[in-house]
């Protein structure tokens, strides 16, 4: 069951009458100091989504020490679409699930608290009004999207990213300045905020069913410059079925994302025509629904016949031999995870200071999917060294080492050291 608290009280406590009075009250004060510490953490992570399906999105977080089971509440904002939803869907039961509403006037948060950001959410500029606490974009991943760099980020008190890639994005669309940089302000925290799906692994030569996996990324909110899934007009499954020609493979797994087809229901019949194209081809399709849009399955279990589907099993995982995906977060998850992989993308997309890494390993909409896969396969090692430099760095050298737990409660610490405020109070 869904763990949820009171968050508009704390921990009262009757005065106790009497002879002992006094001792009574150190005993009595001392408990409620303890339970208001148990119950008013200095830590948490902020959510708001018009979808419940996003806290999935986030778990994976809690599941590496990114966000810390035990003592990180999910401040979940309760809208009323939230709540209709949670008529039809389940929260994970061992996350503390703490619904709040917006404006973080009365968020359960100590004073000089550090609060997480996973989405970048609008409603988060009432939130980053409350000084009590300092607050931290962290994101749900490294993605190229357009959507990544965003003029709210500034907001925030400090902003963690993935590395180099992440930073020059935010210089090049002026957002930040040299001086934020410089200063301290963006945090490069590596893959720490990267999600890990244990349940994959790459592929190795004594692996005996090895899959291609391809997994399209959604449509996005916008216009068509913000739907970078190659679902649209099928590009991504005649990609995948070329790619199994070229390498002589039968098993592919698909796995949408999360959001695919929720706002275009167009985008629900194209992925089950992708489907069954590459079925119709003799290949043995497997999708992995988990975590799927209400529409992308109701619609998949009603018009494909004999559906198979396949369980993120972290006991047995998948060996990969080959990925294929859209500009998304998924690159820096096959790179942290080493999976080979290549990006299918729009000659108009690609990110600037990727663009000599995606000659090697991308397909653009002009290319031959097969010649593509099998250049990139002769240098992938390579390849993928380079772009993981490109896209993983450190702020401090003793962070590429440490745990996932281990970097947040550094990241915690460095924000309550407060080094680019106390520098921008002193000038």
């Amino acid at each position: 069951m869904l763990e949820v608290r009171d968050t508009s009280k704390l921990v009262t406590q009757k005065e106790p009458s009497g002879e002992g009075h006094e001792v009574a009250t150190q005993n009595c004060s001392a408990t409620i100091a303890l339970r208001d510490v148990e119950a008013v953490p200095d830590q948490a992570v902020y959510l708001d989504s018009p979808v419940l399906s996003a806290v999935n999105q986030i778990r994976p977080f809690f599941e590496s020490g990114a966000y810390g089971k035990s003592d990180t509440p999910l401040l979940l904002r309760h809208r009323a679409l939230i709540r209709m939803q949670r008529l039809f869907s389940r929260l994970p039961s061992d996350l503390d699930v703490r619904p709040v509403k917006g404006g973080g006037a009365r968020f359960p948060l100590r004073q000089g608290g550090v609060l997480f950001y996973p989405f970048n959410s609008q409603s988060n500029l009432q939130t980053v009004a409350n000084r009590s606490f300092r607050h931290v974009l962290t994101l749900h991943g490294e993605s190229n999207k357009g959507a990544s760099v965003r003029p709210a980020s500034r907001m925030y008190d400090y902003v963690s990213i993935a590395g180099p890639l992440a930073r020059d994005r935010y210089l090049d669309a002026g957002i930040f300045t040299s001086a934020d940089v410089d200063q301290g302000r963006l945090v490069m925290m590596g893959d720490t905020f990267v999600q890990s799906m244990p349940w994959i692994k790459p592929a190795r030569i004594t692996d005996t069913a090895p899959v291609i996996f391809y997994s399209p990324t959604w449509e996005g909110y916008g216009s068509e410059a913000d739907n970078y899934s190659s679902v649209a007009g099928l590009r991504g499954f005649m990609a995948v079925l070329k790619a199994a020609r070229a390498l002589d493979m039968h098993r592919v797994v698909v796995k949408p994302h999360p959001y695919l087809g929720m706002l275009r229901p167009a985008m629900v019949r194209e992925f089950i025509s992708g489907i069954r194209l590459l079925r119709r081809s003799g290949l043995q399709v497997s999708v992995v629904l988990r975590n799927a849009s209400l529409q992308l399955r109701f619609g998949c279990h009603t018009q494909l016949s004999r559906l198979a589907t396949i369980e993120e099993d972290e006991a047995n995982p998948l060996a990969v031999a080959l990925a294929l995906c859209d500009i998304s977060g998924m690159e820096a998850i096959f790179l942290k995870q080493r999976i080979r992989h290549l990006v299918m993308a729009r000659e108009d997309d690609v990110p600037q200071g990727l663009a000599s890494i995606y000659s090697r390993k991308s397909i653009m909409s002009h290319q031959d999917p097969e010649t593509a896969v099998m250049d990139y396969l002769d240098h992938a090692e390579e390849t993928d060294t380079v772009h993981r430099q490109v896209v993983f760095g450190w702020s401090n050298a003793e962070l590429e080492g440490m745990s996932a737990s281990s970097a947040r409660r550094w990241l915690i610490d460095y924000v309550r050291r407060d080094p680019f405020w106390s520098q921008a109070k002193s000038i």
